[in-house]
């Protein structure tokens, strides 16, 4: 469709961080869509934010329902559910960072919010659209039926001490908010999933009460059919760091995912026994995430069908946390 035909979008962020940052540049760089305010707690950062943007800078949300269409939320976890309520009661589109909000009664209230105003509410789902997810995509029949899967990321970086996310009040539950990107990719490749153990390794910064020195957890998931997955997710303030990994083992044959470089990943398929190794850039798909929600805006996507996947995936995140809590494995 020209672009002179699309119906003009206007879009609120609220936040100021980087996932704001990068969302203000993408949706501005869309054809019929101008990110028109942007709220945040510090007007200055706002102000920043809005010099670049020429967007209205806020320092009520209530200006920022007032001046778009929709709003998308990109502020701690803990403040998803109250920001997209406000917003969806406002009669606005709403698109949330994941994970959507901390509980299930949480998500029944905006998801009812959300059918009883009419609008568009989905979860800023980059994974599907990741350069990784993609490319285990297509080429996941050369492996043949998978049996089972494992991935491990562990980013250790002083600046995260004290930060939100390291406060699990602000998080929630962890294996909802750090593992979702993987067991996205697991449900996809290897199935619905219908158990889950937990093990939150979680370890409390004796400086900063409330707050982790070491947050994350390993998490195993079985899988319909009889495949099973293991996930490992850590982010520290102290340590050393290790390179992401992903394996992936099949009937006809195996894969390694490792990271390679600033942005880069290298696949080696069944072991580096076969020449068919490559590195490709990394994609983190975000700019995908934001064509979705104006695709779901002007009627061109099942945005039902989008959050209830999300839905699912979101589930056995706090699923497992449940699990962690009770120390024992839990059906889903």
């Amino acid at each position: 469709m020209n672009s002179m035909t699309l119906r003009r979008v206007t879009i609120g962020i609220a936040g100021s961080g980087g996932m704001a940052t990068q969302r203000i540049s993408l949706f501005n760089r869309m054809a019929g869509v101008k990110v028109s305010a942007v709220y945040a707690r510090h007007i200055e950062k706002v102000r920043a934010c809005c010099a670049r943007s020429r967007a209205q800078a806020c320092a009520d949300y209530d200006d920022l329902l007032a001046a778009a269409e929709a709003a998308v939320i990109c502020l701690p976890n803990h403040l998803h559910a109250a920001f997209a309520l406000q917003a969806l009661r406002a009669g606005r589109h709403v698109l949330v960072e994941y994970p959507l909000c901390l509980s299930p009664a949480e998500a029944r209230v905006l998801q009812a919010a959300a059918v009883r105003n009419g609008r568009v509410l989905m979860v800023g789902n980059t994974i599907i659209h990741e350069a990784m997810f993609r490319y285990l995509m297509r080429h996941r029949r050369q492996l043949g039926a998978l049996c089972s899967a494992a991935s491990r990321v562990a980013f250790h970086d002083k600046a995260v001490a004290g930060c939100w996310y390291m406060n699990p009040r602000f998080t929630g539950p962890v294996f909802a908010a750090l593992h979702y990107h993987h067991i996205e990719y697991y449900r996809h490749l290897l199935g619905a999933v219908t158990a889950v153990r937990a093990h939150d390794d979680s370890r409390p910064d004796h400086l900063r009460p409330g707050y982790k020195s070491l947050i994350g957890g390993t998490l195993h998931l079985e899988h319909a059919g009889g495949a099973a997955s293991c996930i490992q997710w850590y982010l520290s303030a102290a340590g050393r760091g290790s390179p992401r990994g992903l394996w992936l083992n099949g009937a006809a044959g195996s894969l390694t995912v490792v990271s390679h470089g600033p942005a880069k990943s290298q696949v080696i398929w069944n072991g580096g026994e076969t020449k068919a190794n490559e590195v490709y850039i990394d994609d983190w798909g975000v700019a995908g995430s934001c064509r979705d929600f104006i695709a779901a805006i002007r009627g061109r996507l099942d945005h039902r069908a989008r959050l209830q996947n999300d839905m699912q995936t979101l589930s056995v995140g706090w699923r497992a946390a449940e699990s962690a809590r009770r120390g024992r494995r839990l059906t889903c």
